[in-house]
């Protein structure tokens, strides 16, 4: 863990999550429909939703760290490189595992889209600030 800049991961981690906030607010409703239940199923089925916050934020500083400690190995030590290297990771090992499960459970183009998409855009934001956020020495 030596080098990694350790602020960069975690504001790249709550920059995810709160990326997350704002995305499945604005696809909220095409989510819903997508997962075919209601906001009142939802609550119905998660009473608290203390629990998947927690969880949504542990794994995005997560993926922030693998991404700190990728990104060196890559050449990807600058903002664009970062977010380059996030997105492509996000597409290749998230969207389409995402899509595979999604065909075998027989999930709508449209649920990929929005789930996939926000991994897509979050790592590549995360990959953004882990890349271009230089420690200092």
């Amino acid at each position: 863990m030596a080098g990694i800049n350790h602020a960069a991961v975690w504001i790249a981690g709550i920059a995810h999550f709160m990326l997350g906030a704002g995305w499945y607010t604005a696809f909220g409703p095409a989510w819903m429909t997508a997962i075919g239940k209601t906001e009142a199923q939802i609550r119905a089925d998660q009473p608290t939703m203390a629990i998947p916050l927690v969880i949504a934020v542990a794994v995005a500083v997560i993926i922030a760290y693998a991404l700190a400690w990728l990104l060196p190995r890559l050449g990807a030590q600058t903002a664009a490189g970062g977010a380059k290297a996030g997105a492509m990771l996000a597409l290749a090992l998230i969207a389409t595992t995402l899509a595979m499960n999604y065909g075998f459970e027989a999930r709508s183009p449209a649920l990929w889209l929005i789930n996939a998409g926000y991994m897509v855009v979050g790592m590549a934001l995360m990959g953004a600030i882990v890349g271009g956020w230089r420690k200092k020495p």
